[in-house]
């Protein structure tokens, strides 16, 4: 188990998932598609999604991958980061890929997060990567700012028009 110390005040343990933590790294899915604002897409959609893509992410995972779950020193579960490799389509290099980061309501603002962000950095720098890269939904101003605050740079940009 590592500790990340997350803010002036507290660490935060973070550890490695297991099998029994998927339902409720699986109840997070609403709290993730909560996070995109797409008017051309219904609120369904947009779940559906959300569980299909998280249950492919999840369930079968690609070889190098991992899941670290953030709790609080009596256990209770606060958030948890899915992290893969995947090859950088400006240097034809492995890196890392976070496709999934959330954390609970209760968890937001305190630190969950950053101390998430910390622990799969320091598993990528493990590993040997020399970048890790993340989507965000464009309408996600919160998680936006926050990524910004780590140290992420905007690379490119998803430009989608509904032709129904």
């Amino acid at each position: 188990m590592l500790i990340i110390d997350c803010c002036l005040s507290r660490a935060m343990p973070i550890r490695p998932a297991t099998a029994a933590d998927l339902p409720f790294i699986h109840s997070l899915a609403p709290r993730l598609a909560g996070a995109a604002d797409l008017s051309w897409r219904s609120g369904d959609e947009v779940m559906r999604f959300q569980r299909c893509f998280m249950h492919e992410t999840l369930e079968a995972p690609k070889p190098g991958a991992v899941t670290f779950i953030a709790e609080d020193e009596s256990g209770v579960l606060l958030g948890f980061v899915h992290a893969e490799p995947m090859l950088d389509i400006f240097t034809d290099q492995i890196a890392a890929y976070i496709p999934l980061l959330a954390v609970t309501e209760a968890a937001e603002g305190q630190g969950t997060a950053k101390a998430l962000m910390a622990a799969v950095e320091a598993w990528a720098k493990g590993q040997g990567y020399a970048s890790l890269s993340l989507d965000v939904f464009a309408s996600n101003a919160r998680g936006r700012a926050f990524y910004a605050r780590q140290g992420y740079g905007e690379e490119t940009l998803r430009l989608v028009k509904d032709i129904r």
